[in-house]
């Protein structure tokens, strides 16, 4: 039987393999990148409720949407994707976003049309969403499919 020590530094170890795998996929940082995304967003919104009295939510959630977007874009490119940011990489990615965004209204539509509850429809919605919202994202940041660029190669 090994010592605790060692264990521990083969625990690490094998750790350490399983992040650097996770970290090779460009779908665990954009939904990485996600997570921050949202929790900017909300934080934001947060923040803007608590100090500005008179704020209309609606006006707070655009905001933080603006802010959520641009740390999103930058991380996107460079964490996610490893593109540099450029100035028509970021109309590309504003656009799929609001495609996105359009999608997912008309998802919760669909989700809520079958009898999904209102509190569990976004859930769906999300599931749905993220994939295509990745394909969208890697596509306005990298041009050509993954796949085609590889084949160029």
């Amino acid at each position: 039987m090994l010592p605790p020590a060692n264990i521990w530094e083969l625990m690490m170890n094998r750790l350490c393999v399983l992040v650097r795998k996770l970290y090779g996929h460009s779908f665990v940082r954009f939904a990485a990148v996600g997570g921050v995304a949202t929790a900017v967003n909300y934080g934001t919104y947060v923040i803007l409720i608590h100090n500005f009295d008179n704020l209309y939510p609606a006006i707070a959630y655009v905001l933080a949407f603006c802010v959520s977007i641009s740390c999103n874009f930058v991380l996107s490119s460079y964490f996610t994707f490893g593109v540099k940011p450029t100035r028509a990489r970021a109309v590309k990615f504003l656009t799929a976003h609001l495609i996105n965004l359009f999608n997912e209204l008309v998802l919760l539509e669909i989700w809520l049309w079958v009898g999904v509850p209102k509190l569990y429809a976004p859930l769906c919605v999300f599931v749905v969403a993220f994939p295509v919202n990745y394909f969208m994202v890697r596509f306005a940041l990298r041009g050509k499919s993954h796949a085609a660029a590889k084949e160029e190669e």
